[in-house]
């Protein structure tokens, strides 16, 4: 079982980790990001982070690996999400693709981590011959130094390693989201249909990445996330929700025409059961931070095999 705490989030992040870091056998720290030539540099808060990170595995005993993502930032507040273009230039010069790989290599090593998810997206899938190259490059960077790989793919778009290159993990969330109206943020059976995304996966027990969190879409078109501990909050308040027939989300409307679409116990434990039967074999979740003791007490359940797969 592995998770991810951002940067942005780190103070609840770090605070989970440190209680319930046990229950993981890899966390994943989020993230580098690419400076403007494209070699990574620490997002906001890394320098902070990741000392107590590094102390909190050694204590819970996972495995502490990095995300390295392709937003490009310019100064702490300016930046641009999921560059595709840069990438776009990295991999097709040979030269800088190589350059770029050992320097990833290079940085996750001096900073500790035992492992690197690449996580690139929006890339263009007629890149894909030059990208597997280049995940085939960091391979080799990576296990010269001892460390491990896997790559981090979008659910409908992009391209995949090749196979027998890397483990790999599918992005299982955003069905629905600031892209599109209101709905869940996935479903089981959208998960089911996910497994052929992680078809090159090096061991054929690829991870599928399940969302913790939700939406909140306002008659005025403004979308913004909703914390695990929503349906708990909605209770306190005396709220009622509903769940999904379909696929068991839970989910409501208030009273100025706001939807609420969330997640609980059992939405996760429904998506991640239709994962394991479609062939996925290690549950990811995108992010600490912000969760309730049900959350833990749902993935000791899963540890145990307390929870019907």
């Amino acid at each position: 079982m592995q998770a991810w705490v951002v940067y942005y989030d780190a103070d609840r992040g770090l605070e989970e980790v440190r209680i319930h870091g046990a229950l993981f056998d890899r966390i994943s720290l989020f993230a580098y990001e690419l400076r403007p030539d494209g070699f990574p540099q620490p997002a906001p808060n890394m320098s902070r982070m990741v000392p107590q990170f590094l102390a909190f595995a050694e204590a819970s005993g996972f495995e502490p690996w990095v995300t390295v993502v392709n937003d490009v930032r310019f100064g702490r507040d300016s930046s641009i999400l999921k560059d595709a273009g840069l990438v776009h230039d990295i991999l097709n010069d040979e030269a800088r693709r190589n350059d770029h790989a050992r320097a990833l290599a290079e940085r996750a090593q001096s900073d500790g981590f035992a492992g690197l998810h690449l996580d690139y997206e929006r890339v263009a899938d007629s890149d894909s011959s030059e990208f597997r190259a280049f995940v085939g490059v960091l391979n080799n960077e990576l296990k010269g130094r001892g460390l491990e790989l896997e790559i981090v793919v979008e659910p409908s778009y992009g391209p995949v390693p090749n196979p027998n290159t890397a483990s790999v993990s599918v992005m299982g969330y955003d069905l629905h989201g600031p892209h599109s109206g209101p709905g869940p943020r996935a479903t089981p059976e959208f998960v089911s249909g996910l497994q052929p995304r992680a078809a090159g996966d090096t061991d054929n027990a690829a991870g599928l990445a399940i969302a913790l969190s939700g939406f909140s879409w306002s008659p005025s078109g403004d979308v913004t996330p909703v914390d695990w501990t929503a349906s708990e909050q909605m209770s306190a308040e005396g709220r009622t929700w509903q769940r999904n027939a379909e696929d068991g989300v839970p989910n409501t409307r208030l009273d100025d025409g706001t939807e609420i679409w969330f997640e609980d116990p059992e939405s996760i434990s429904r998506k991640w059961d239709a994962a394991w039967r479609s062939g996925f074999r290690r549950l990811l979740l995108w992010r600490l931070g912000g969760n309730d003791e049900r959350l833990f007490s749902l993935l000791r359940d899963l540890k145990r095999g307390d929870v019907r797969r």
